[in-house]
């Protein structure tokens, strides 16, 4: 006899570890996403591809400021600490931390109202 595969068991992991219609699941990916890219570039993850699709379609959805989207890119894609992203931003670490708040909640409510997981 075969070995059953089951292709959709590395998707529903993805989908359990990052769930977009929770803060804490889009706030897990973000601070992941470089290991997320990686794992589609390096390994050709298809599934970490579908997810990154999900996270950029969110947040175009989710009709987020400019400075949230600012902040977002300061803080999760150029790793910078909020108190530098501050400075850069020119506001202070507490707007930083409001704006990433936010925005985490407007993207995930954005999937609530969809229904996504």
């Amino acid at each position: 006899m075969g070995k059953v595969i089951d292709f959709s068991a590395k998707e529903r992991r993805l989908d359990d570890a990052y769930p977009l219609d929770s803060e804490r699941g889009i706030y897990a990916l973000l601070t992941q996403l470089h290991h997320v890219r990686e794992s589609r570039f390096l390994r050709g993850d298809y599934d970490a591809s579908l997810l990154l699709l999900d996270l950029a379609q969110s947040i175009e959805e989710a009709n987020l400021t400019h400075r949230q989207k600012q902040a977002l890119k300061l803080v999760f894609i150029h790793d910078y600490i909020q108190k530098d992203a501050a400075h850069w931003m020119n506001i202070s670490q507490q707007a930083v931390s409001d704006h990433v708040r936010s925005a985490i909640q407007r993207i995930a409510h954005v999937n609530e109202e969809k229904g996504v997981a």
